[in-house]
């Protein structure tokens, strides 16, 4: 059973409902609350779109553990049929892509939300792709597996953008331009963050990875490029994840209380600078390893960040 549990990647399924679910109780419900005596998608759907977001990121790590297995027996010279863990393997994707796309697709379809679950669909099939072909492809698999998690940040928008678009009611010609412009922005800043973030993340275990990936004759960008060019690369998309942190606090600083920019500051920000610095000292692949799970940690300091999210929707209504 911990076999699975690790298979699945449970701290990432983790992070994902627990964002969900802030997003539902600090964002979404806040803004509604301004203009609406109700919300458009009930709590219980929310619910079961968030599980279905979570199964759609296990069929993601499940996939990519069988073509992970797949390339070591190629890179191991083994010609044997393959195994019966592999193959569960392969038929647990297809099994968890099933219910993925059922529970989105039921509250998605329901709520008027089609273009959500061809989203989901979109989603499933470049995780397949990357997982088949272009994980350890120079430089494009890093690109391809942060967009794919910035994704995930940007569904629950979308449901609620689609449902509330082809929901007739009066109730939404009360919300002005100011307001959904709030809205997108939010979510434009937290997909910035998940993709830079991811992005820097992955190329960090490229170069901890980097000896046994080119004996395995890997093309990643630390292999092909080598450590000063991809420590720079780093150092850079590092720099813009902190800029657009900052410009975050600055966009909306009317509306967030010293304290919480303060905390910003002092979770967010200032791991990214020990990043930054270790990240240049470093010399030894463990201290790679190690400054993954640095970004790891920043990754949840995030999701606390959303807590404060609330407070931006300080507008006054358009009745």
């Amino acid at each position: 059973m911990k076999d699975y549990f690790k298979l699945l990647g449970w701290e990432s399924l983790l992070m994902i409902i627990i964002g969900m679910l802030m997003l539902r109780s600090q964002i979404f419900i806040p803004f509604y609350n301004m203009y609406f005596p109700f919300t458009i998608i009930p709590s219980s759907e929310f619910v079961a779109f968030s599980f279905g977001a979570v199964f759609m990121m296990a069929s993601f790590n499940v996939i990519c553990s069988y073509y992970d297995g797949k390339m070591q027996d190629i890179i191991d010279n083994k010609q044997q049929k393959e195994d019966t863990q592999q193959t569960n393997k392969y038929k647990m994707f297809w099994v968890l892509c099933i219910i993925a796309l059922g529970l989105i697709g039921f509250v998605s379809i329901k709520n008027n939300a089609w273009q959500v679950l061809a989203i989901a669909v979109v989603f499933e099939c470049g995780a397949y792709f990357y997982a088949l072909k272009y994980k350890r492809e120079y430089l494009i698999g890093n690109i391809m597996i942060s967009l794919l998690f910035a994704l995930i940040v940007f569904l629950p928008l979308l449901l609620e953008f689609f449902a509330f678009k082809n929901f007739d009611s009066p109730f939404t010609l009360r919300i002005p331009k100011e307001g959904m412009q709030d809205l997108f922005s939010l979510f434009a800043y937290f997909g910035g963050f998940v993709f830079l973030l991811c992005f820097v993340r992955d190329l960090t275990v490229d170069l901890a990875n980097l000896e046994d990936n080119k004996k395995n004759n890997l093309v990643t960008f630390p292999v092909k490029e080598g450590v000063r060019p991809t420590k720079t690369l780093l150092v850079i998309a590092s720099c813009l994840f902190m800029i657009l942190n900052i410009y975050f606090m600055y966009r909306f600083y009317d509306k967030l209380d010293t304290i919480h920019i303060i905390f910003i500051c002092i979770i967010v920000l200032a791991p990214m600078v020990y990043y930054i610095i270790s990240l240049m000292r470093a010399k030894l692949p463990m201290y790679y390893a190690q400054l993954y799970q640095t970004l790891g940690i920043i990754y949840i300091a995030l999701l606390f960040v959303i807590f404060f999210c609330n407070d931006i929707f300080k507008i006054n209504a358009t009745l």
